[in-house]
C-alpha cells in the first residue's frame, strides 16, 4: 500500500484568487495611468500575488503603493514611509512602493516599535504596460502568515504623484472620487484576503476562499 504524505498533499493544493473591484473614471485629475480598475489577490503554499490594472498605463510615470495591515496593530493614521497625504491607514505593518519611471523601482518597509524601516522583505514586481498591470508577488508570505497568529490579512492599493504630501489620486474600494492633487485624501476601507489553513485545505479539499471588507 501506498502511504499519501502530509506534504504530498499540500503541494496538490491549487492556488486560489479573489478579484477586488474598482469603478473607473473615480479619480478628479483625468489621469488613466493613475484609475485603479482591479486587483486580483492569489496564493501559493508560500507566496501572495496581488496585481492591480490600471484604465491605462499609458505613461512612463506613476507611483503606486501597497499597504498590507496583518497583525492588527502598526502605524499611526496618515503615516506612511513615502509621506503621502493618505488618512485613514492606522494599523498597517508593511508598505511596498512602487515607481515606473527612470526604468521603475521598488522600495520596501516594515513597521517597528520605532517607526518604519527600510527591509528587504523578498517582494518583485512586474509591470505590463500592454495589459496596464502591475502586480508584486510577496515571496513567503502566504507560509510566514501563521507567524504572526493571522490567517487573514487586510491591504490598501493606492496612485499618487512623486512628491512628499501628494494625495491618493485612487484607492481600491469604496471611497468614491479623491479630490484631487493639493487636496488630503482618505482611506476608509481596507480589502480582506484568507488564506486557509494549508492543513485544512490537504485534508478537506477545499477549494474557496473567503474575502470580506471591512469598513473604517
Amino acid at each position: 500500500m501506498r502511504l499519501v504524505t502530509a506534504s504530498a498533499l499540500l503541494i496538490a493544493v491549487p492556488a486560489m484568487a479573489a478579484t477586488y473591484t474598482d469603478p473607473t473614471g473615480d479619480i478628479a485629475t483625468g489621469n488613466p495611468n493613475l484609475d485603479i480598475v482591479s486587483v486580483d489577490v492569489s496564493h501559493t503554499i508560500s507566496d501572495v500575488v496581488i496585481s492591480m490594472k490600471l484604465d491605462d498605463l499609458n505613461g512612463d510615470w506613476g507611483k503606486y503603493g501597497l499597504v498590507l495591515d496583518f497583525k492588527f496593530g502598526g502605524a499611526g493614521d496618515n503615516d506612511n514611509p513615502w509621506s503621502r497625504d493618505i488618512a485613514g491607514l492606522e494599523g498597517i505593518d508593511m508598505f511596498v512602493g512602487t515607481w515606473i519611471d527612470n526604468g521603475g523601482g521598488i522600495a520596501e518597509y516594515y513597521y517597528t516599535p520605532a517607526g518604519w524601516a527600510p527591509t528587504p522583505l523578498g517582494v518583485s514586481m512586474n509591470v505590463d504596460f500592454a495589459n496596464s498591470t502591475i502586480s508584486w508577488t510577496l515571496g513567503g508570505f502566504a507560509s510566514q502568515l501563521s507567524a504572526f497568529g493571522a490567517d487573514t490579512f487586510g491591504f490598501e492599493l493606492f496612485t499618487t504623484g512623486g512628491n512628499e504630501g501628494d494625495p491618493a489620486i485612487d484607492l481600491l474600494g469604496g471611497e468614491g472620487t479623491q479630490p484631487g492633487w493639493g487636496n488630503g485624501s482618505v482611506s476608509t476601507d481596507l480589502s480582506y484576503y484568507s488564506i486557509p489553513a494549508p492543513g485544512a485545505l490537504a485534508l478537506l479539499g477545499l477549494a474557496g476562499l473567503a474575502g470580506r471588507r471591512r469598513r473604517r
